[in-house]
């Protein structure tokens, strides 16, 4: 098998499953097996041979495509903020409607950073799974002191990993939900918790059952982690702090009430697409 022919049979395998971008998931699972950095490096060497070994490895790698195996955990990566984060089934894999989490959350601190006599500030990221979040505040944000939290230890072993080797330090802690952070008082809570309904769990794409499940299903309706920050957070925040969250896009409304009716005001901001994914309480 040549390049090219390797190209053209991995697309065929992976339309035949009814994999979306099939020829570009094939193109960086043949980049992965032959050691090429970037899958445009392919199309310099198109009548190269595969050797038996190069062949065998990536026909495994599309059959494990093929079934539905998300291909941040076949390739043991995924980009976030800029990043390279290892990921793999322990963690839900970083998307990037989240990095508006971090980009805003160093919006806010940079506007802030002139009225504070100290700049150090301090960040608690609630279910940090891979670590993504509590990472990339840090490591853009050095004056960050950022604790993350997750009832998974297996996660918590993915984001130490995650931590030293991108060379930034955070301080992480197991345990449910708030329960970590209880009795400290926060400059900033950010989360991404699971809040996705079981309606719409049962309809995602295959490649969804993948990952952890506690990492998507957020009660009936979605909305049981947004209930109980909503009743638990203004025993954790400093006077000034601020609650960050991610919420899925149809969700805005009924979060910003739960919250509103605890006394926050909040402020509503679009991903790239232009859907409601990040709110603010204060």
């Amino acid at each position: 098998m040549k390049v090219l022919e390797g190209m053209h049979f991995g697309e065929a395998q992976l339309l035949a499953q009814g994999i979306e971008n099939a020829r570009y998931d094939s193109d960086l699972l043949l980049a992965e097996v032959l050691g090429v950095a970037q899958r445009d490096r392919l199309y310099l060497d198109l009548g190269r041979n595969l050797s038996k070994v190069e062949e065998t490895d990536y026909q495994g790698l599309i059959r494990r495509r093929a079934a539905h195996e998300p291909l941040q955990y076949i390739l043991k990566r995924q980009e976030f903020m800029g990043l390279s984060f290892r990921v793999d089934e322990r963690v839900l894999i970083p998307r990037a409607d989240s990095e508006i989490l971090v980009e805003k959350w160093l919006e806010i601190v940079r506007q802030e950073e002139k009225q504070r006599q100290d700049p150090l500030i301090k960040v608690a990221d609630l279910c940090t799974g891979s670590g993504a979040l509590a990472i990339s505040m840090v490591y853009y944000y050095p004056h960050a002191k950022v604790v993350g939290t997750d009832l998974s230890l297996a996660a918590l072993d993915v984001a130490r990993q995650n931590a030293e080797r991108l060379g930034v330090a955070v301080q992480w802690r197991q345990g449910d939900f708030v329960n970590p952070i209880q009795g400290e008082h926060w400059d900033f809570i950010i989360t991404n918790p699971p809040y996705v309904s079981a309606e719409d769990y049962s309809q995602c794409a295959p490649e969804i059952f993948c990952e952890p499940s506690m990492a998507f299903l957020g009660g009936l309706e979605g909305l049981d982690f947004y209930r109980r920050l909503s009743e638990e957070i203004r025993s954790l925040l400093n006077p000034q702090g601020k609650l960050l969250m991610e919420i899925g896009w149809n969700q805005a409304e009924a979060v910003s009430e739960i919250f509103q009716m605890k006394g926050f005001e909040t402020q509503v901001f679009p991903d790239l697409a232009g859907r409601d994914r990040v709110i603010l309480a204060r």
